[in-house]
This record gives C-alpha cells, structure tokens and sequence, in this order.
C-alpha cells in the first residue's frame, strides 16, 4: 500500500490546516497525566525486554524471569532528571543554572553548558511538554516538529509560557526542523536533559516495511526510510550531551526495531558487545555511539519502550598499527558470524 510522505512538511502542514491550538493528539495515548485512562506515565510499570547478548546462554535462560516481573519506576529516574515538588522550585533552579552558565561564559570556561533540557522530537500538538513543566520538571522544554502550521499552533496555546514579559522565565522553545537533516536549530552537545520521541521514529519504522538483508541494503544503498530513521539517530546523538540519554516509544519488537535504528553493522556490534559503534576517517577510527540500550514493555499499555544512553565523549580507539586493525577486524568478523550462527539456530519470533 502507498505510504504518506511522512518527510514531507508540506503533508503534515495539511493535516494540521483545519485544526485549531487547542486540539490535542497524543500518539499511543501515552501521557504523564495520572488522570489518563492507563495512569500515566509519572508512575509507570514495566517488564524488562530481554536483548540477547553473546555472554548470555544460548536458551536465554537468564533473561526469561527478568520478563515476567512487574516493576514500578518513576519518568524522572527513568530519563535520569530532576524533578522537584514544585513548579516554583523548578524554576528557581532552572534560573540558577543559567545564571551560572552565563558567569562561566563571561570568564571563558569551556564547561559552561549544565542544563537539564528536553528535547521533544515531532511534538505535533502534543500536551507533554507543558505536563513536564507542570509536574515540576526543570526544563527548557525543546519543542520541535517538521511542519511550520503545528509550531504556530503550538505557539498559540503556549503564548503564557513564551511571553517577553519580565516576570515570566521561558522554559518552552518551539522550532521547525527535520530531524533526518542535523536538528541544525541546536547546537552540537545542547542537550543536557534527554531526547523524547513519542512515535516519530515507530511510524518510519512501520512505515518502511521489511527489514532488507544485509547484502539486499548494501546493493540498494539503503531503503528511504531506513537511512532517514539512521540520519535521526546522527542527529539526536550529535545534540546529546555525553551519557544523556534518548528515549522512544514503538509498538515493535527489539530485534526488529534496534536493527532498524542501528543498522545491521550497528545492531550486531551491539549484540556481540553490548554497545554501539559508528567509524569515520581512512584510518578507520571507530568511536563507540552508544553505551547502554534498554528496552522495557509498558504494562498499562500495548507499547515498548526503548533508552539509549550516549556514549562517553573519550570512548574512541585508534588503532595506530595497520596489521593489528587488519587482524582484530578479521577476528571481529569470524567472532560475529559465528555468534549471528547461533542466533539463526533459535526459536524465531514474528515480524512486526
């Protein structure tokens, strides 16, 4: 069946024509609010999705407990951020930290960027970013989307929180942008909070159809939509502040969806490893993107979800002798077909 073109901001700018500033679509129904039909996601219970890793037991043994248990966890400890018993006291902090990164900016200190920023990946007209705010998240609060017509709706209803007046702190920024070309509206490393995407990357996902071989992606030079879901991961990791971390929400599977975000390169340096490589450079530098990947099925909804945690800025190895590249990359080859056997061996789920 045809797919809309969901890179397009002339598409969206057309379903949002007729909508007004108050109207309100949440993908999924995810929402904080407590007083959603599934509880909200303040409080949120889960089960941990088992990634099989090549120091597990083939029958994965070790991880099938792990799935049946039902935990409770907050959004705050999830994302790893502050949230504070009021929105008065977020704010008083919020100012603190700008405050002091504006002192060491006048003094030259290159460590002048501590914040706690969310950044909202095709918010759409979504009530997420002022429920974080409300429910005493530090901020700002990022808002961007591809479509122009939403981020002027979004404008409209959010006008208090955007007022030039004095006595208001802005901690909500709204921007057009496309993901898939470089987020260029922020700054490298901007992003000291975390990134949320609701359903940006599920819908591409979906949208894409099968997962292609390895050698079917090599000989296409990617499917359309497989390089724009890679291209977003550049750009989220390339506005990530070190060991923030990315979080998305998908209804697929974790063998089908890290496949996809990752590559099959990436997707098998994860399962050999446990963290995620990129390369660059005629020495063929490899600098580790990724370090944690953890992935979580929602109880009170029919939904996964997915965190990935940016790598340290010193994770990078060179590898100054040709003839040991040369051999650690044959090694790592044998090591990952081997492994990839065993995998193909097991019991296979359906595709989604």
């Amino acid at each position: 069946l045809p797919c809309p073109p969901y890179d397009n901001p002339v598409f969206w700018d057309q379903l949002y024509k007729d909508m007004s500033y108050d109207q309100v679509n949440e993908w999924g129904g995810v929402d904080l609010s407590s007083s959603s039909s599934s509880g909200g996601l303040l409080q949120f219970r889960y089960q941990k999705v088992p990634i099989l890793s090549v120091n597990e037991d083939d029958d994965g043994s070790e991880n099938k407990d792990d799935g049946k248990i039902i935990s409770t966890t907050t959004f705050a400890d999830w994302m790893d951020i502050t949230q504070l018993d009021t929105p008065e006291e977020a704010i008083q902090l919020y100012q603190q930290q700008r405050e002091q990164n504006e002192h060491q900016s006048d003094n030259n200190h290159s460590d002048n960027n501590n914040n706690e920023a969310i950044l909202i990946l095709g918010c759409g007209n979504s009530k997420l970013g002022e429920q974080l705010l409300i429910n005493s998240f530090i901020g700002p609060i990022l808002q961007l989307d591809i479509s122009s017509k939403v981020i002027q709706l979004m404008t409209q209803r959010y006008h208090k929180y955007l007022s030039s007046d004095d006595s208001v702190v802005k901690r909500m920024e709204f921007m057009v942008d496309d993901a898939s070309t470089g987020l260029t509206s922020l700054e490298p490393e901007s992003v000291g909070g975390g990134v949320i995407d609701k359903g940006l990357v599920d819908v591409l996902h979906c949208s894409a159809g099968p997962i292609s071989s390895k050698d079917d992606h090599d000989d296409d030079d990617h499917h359309h939509d497989d390089d724009m879901i890679q291209r977003i991961m550049n750009s989220v990791h390339n506005v990530l502040q070190p060991s923030r971390p990315f979080i998305f929400f998908s209804r697929s599977e974790p063998q089908w969806m890290l496949r996809r975000v990752f590559g099959h390169d990436g997707y098998d340096d994860y399962l050999i490893s446990g963290c995620v490589n990129g390369s660059s450079g005629s020495r063929r530098r490899s600098k580790k993107l990724w370090k944690d990947v953890e992935v979580v099925k929602l109880v009170d909804y029919d939904l996964f979800l997915y965190k990935l945690v940016k790598a340290e800025k010193e994770d990078y190895t060179d590898q100054e002798d040709d003839d040991e590249e040369e051999m650690g990359t044959k090694n790592s080859v044998i090591e990952r077909k081997s492994y990839l056997k065993r995998l193909k061996g097991g019991s296979k789920k359906s595709k989604r």
